[in-house]
């Protein structure tokens, strides 16, 4: 089952549609089961310190599934003690992971995987990982084809840097507790702008966090008659186009700029889908999301053990903290006002020292 680029991109614009109310992630999840053979997702997080799994949202699963799993399988899950080594954002096959040979002889794919859900494996991928807990995307599959299962991994690939965001939003309180704070406040809560835009890009409203943005300098601004001016040629006629009537955006527009101020800001463009009605009368909406970019700081407690042992340099250091916490090297090169080849370059001098070849392990190495 090949996965389309309108798969990902439905996926991915449903993902912002479960922050801003237009879904929910009952509908994504129900949407991303249907990717593969017999497929059964959920969104979930696994306590490391425990080995208690938690899955608030799911599709596919009967209830019996889920309690025998957090009751007893999650503690014998092999895939849970390995995922410290996978990289973050990166989708895999469980195959990946743990070699099949060596899971078809487990408990629990005997006891649970096979024989309760009838299925061979799962594809799923690390969103976020915390010193205790991790938060995982996942879906068990009837598919034990490799090529199968390693064309939905890369669809997972492509939809958890959206994901993380979402879970960004959101994980300053207790992850997926009920709630009244609305989008705005979740915005507000991680220092994230968000303006609404209507037609002929009218800024509607916006959150305490972009009024603040506004007046730092931000390569966004609002003009005297209310229209959203964006410094960045392309992400303006991006929101010209969004902000008309047949403005239909198939994936989220995102650009890095440099404002007034000289500090770099992500600028994410997402268009809001409303019932047919809704839109007939109101005209379409564009969430302009503003992140403001910093490089990330320096391990502190062991720069001088990582200065000491493998000779690393104080930008070295800044830059593999920077990798290892998620950011892209070309986001690293505009946080740091360098070029995206002189980045590579360190990165190639940190493996080297280091010792390791790859993100995962440098991430493992730095964590330790």
């Amino acid at each position: 089952m090949i996965q389309s680029p309108d798969v990902s991109s439905l996926l991915t614009d449903m993902i912002y549609g479960s922050l801003f109310g237009e879904c929910s992630w009952q509908d994504f999840l129900d949407r991303l089961a249907q990717t593969s053979p017999g497929g059964k997702a959920a969104l979930h997080y696994h306590d490391l310190t425990s080995s208690v799994a938690h899955v608030p949202f799911m599709s596919g699963f009967s209830q019996s599934e889920i309690d025998q799993f957090t009751s007893h399988f999650a503690s014998v899950n092999p895939w849970i003690p390995r995922l410290d080594l996978v990289p973050v954002g990166q989708g895999l096959c469980g195959d990946e992971i743990v070699p099949r040979e060596e899971l078809i002889r487990s408990e629990f794919y005997n006891d649970w995987l096979k024989r309760q859900t009838g299925c061979e494996t799962s594809i799923g991928v690390s969103i976020i990982r915390e010193e205790n807990r991790t938060f995982i995307l996942s879906a068990c599959t009837s598919s034990a084809d490799p090529d199968l299962n390693s064309e939905a991994a890369k669809l997972y690939t492509q939809l958890a840097p959206h994901l993380k965001r979402a879970f960004d939003f959101i994980r300053k309180r207790d992850l997926f507790a009920p709630h009244e704070q609305t989008t705005q406040a979740l915005f507000d809560s991680i220092g994230v702008g968000l303006i609404y835009v209507s037609e002929q890009r009218k800024a509607r409203r916006w959150n305490r966090r972009a009024e603040a943005l506004l007046a730092a300098g931000t390569p966004v601004q609002i003009a005297a008659d209310g229209t959203l001016a964006l410094q960045c040629e392309k992400s303006a006629a991006v929101l010209e186009f969004l902000t008309s009537r047949n403005g239909v955006q198939t994936k989220p527009h995102t650009a890095i700029v440099k404002g007034g101020n000289q500090d770099n800001y992500r600028i994410t463009l997402v268009r809001l889908h409303s019932d047919t009605f809704t839109q007939f009368l109101e005209g379409p909406t564009v969430a302009v999301i503003v992140e403001p970019i910093v490089a990330a700081t320096p391990l502190n407690e062991r720069r001088d053990l990582l200065m000491q042992l493998y000779k690393l340099t104080a930008t070295e250091i800044r830059i593999a903290s920077s990798i290892a916490s998620g950011h892209s090297p070309r986001e690293v090169a505009m946080a740091d006002d360098i070029s995206y080849e002189t980045v590579r370059t360190h990165l190639r001098n940190i493996y080297g020292k280091l010792g390791v070849n790859s993100r995962a392990g440098l991430v493992s190495l730095l964590m330790r």
